[in-house]
């Protein structure tokens, strides 16, 4: 797989607490305590508290933008002033798998709104039968013109947004356009060469796109097209078949593929056990070898080769990732599942990263900076951790992971 030497970009948002300050000075120089939870009902009490924040948080704060041009799509990041830096596509599926996946426990009057207006910006954007801009800056229009990201169009993308449509349609939170759906199989389908997917299309010849994991295909494109092969909608044929193709690549050495980045690692097990269920002992062997990564304090690092400099670099959206996938793993009683313990200091370390005010940063050198994707998966991973003990509470799936 190809290096991605920085991540998507986080976002801006007010000051640091005391307490966010100690974890920055301490996960750039030495490992932080673990945060210290009398017991497991004390943590999953804190676990179902700071899901209910983040929940709170991706409802009613600024992550969706309200008014204006781009009124109901979903941001990445939020500048200092509290308004969306940039909309996209990619996280406007997250979004909407995320809203039907809520909408399934909680009220679905709470996420009919938010749906419906997302939705409505999915319709507005492709009304014109084009893909919009992989990221549609909406602060600064002049970085939309100097970000390689707009120089292609990623199936990835479209195939999450294809995603949280169909979630969407399946918990009847809100209708759904055949018309968005059927101009985004066809769009998806334009990625199908030799009945192998293509992970981008560049927009110019000639193409230069730099070298990053997004670029060169690999693993993580299995959690595209198994999603897009689990649609509702019937596929084109060769875009079926092409899928089917991806989604079984990787299966027969899925333990084993090499770690890199952890973030796109962990996208091809979300993928996988959804295409191949029969490869969960598998994913729980790549999971074991990720987790051996881990520090003290429940943190994982960005990379599993580290940095040229010799210095480790942490994320938070991994650990959330990590968690889910590891709670799938044990709600199917997989062999070689984490144990118990693993995935409360996987919670811990991710509850104890949730920003008093309801999100969660990209990293600790980010931590005054609210992240949209980081949170949902934070919020989905902590709910899904606090729920597992619940009875009659519906239980986590590969097909509801945003």
């Amino acid at each position: 797989m190809c290096p991605h030497p920085f991540p998507r970009s986080p976002c801006s948002f007010v000051h640091p607490t005391s307490q966010q300050r100690a974890f920055a000075k301490a996960e750039r120089n030495v490992i932080a305590p673990m945060p210290d939870f009398a017991d497991t009902t004390t943590l999953i009490s804190a676990a179902s508290d700071a899901a209910a924040r983040l929940r709170a948080w991706l409802l009613h704060g600024p992550a969706q933008v309200r008014a204006g041009a781009h009124a109901g799509g979903i941001a990445g990041m939020i500048a200092a002033d509290g308004r969306p830096h940039y909309v996209y596509a990619e996280i406007t599926g997250y979004y909407l798998s995320w809203l039907a996946d809520i909408g399934a426990t909680e009220s679905a009057a709470l996420a009919a709104e938010p749906a419906a207006r997302a939705i409505t910006w999915v319709a507005r954007s492709f009304a014109t039968g084009q893909v919009p801009a992989t990221r549609i800056y909406y602060l600064d229009a002049a970085q939309e013109q100097t970000d390689w990201r707009n120089d292609a169009v990623f199936f990835f993308d479209l195939a999450m947004l294809l995603r949280g449509l169909d979630a969407a349609s399946a918990a009847r939170i809100a209708a759904v356009p055949d018309a968005s759906r059927e101009l985004l199989l066809g769009e998806l389908a334009r990625f199908v060469e030799n009945d192998t997917l293509r992970c981008a299309l560049p927009l110019h010849a000639p193409a230069s796109l730099p070298l990053r994991w997004s670029t060169c295909g690999g693993p993580f494109l299995v959690k595209a097209s198994s999603r897009v092969a689990s649609s509702s909608t019937p596929l084109p044929s060769a875009l079926a078949r092409a899928c089917a193709r991806e989604n079984n690549r990787f299966a027969a050495c899925a333990a084993a593929i090499e770690l890199g980045m952890l973030h796109p690692t962990l996208y091809f097990a979300e993928g996988l056990l959804l295409a191949r269920p029969d490869c969960a002992a598998a994913i729980a062997r790549l999971l074991r070898r990720c987790l051996d990564l881990s520090r003290s304090d429940g943190t994982l690092p960005e990379s599993a080769g580290g940095t040229a400099d010799g210095k480790i670099k942490l994320r938070y959206d991994i650990i959330a990732q990590a968690l889910r996938v590891g709670l799938l793993l044990r709600e199917s009683a997989v062999t070689g599942a984490p144990a118990p313990s693993e995935l409360d200091r996987l919670a811990a370390a991710l509850v104890a990263r949730v920003d008093p005010r309801g999100f969660l940063p990209f990293n600790a050198d980010t931590a005054t900076q609210a992240n949209v994707w980081c949170s949902m998966f934070a919020e989905q991973s902590l709910r899904w951790y606090a729920d597992t003990s619940a009875p009659g509470v519906l239980r986590p799936s590969a097909g509801t992971l945003v």
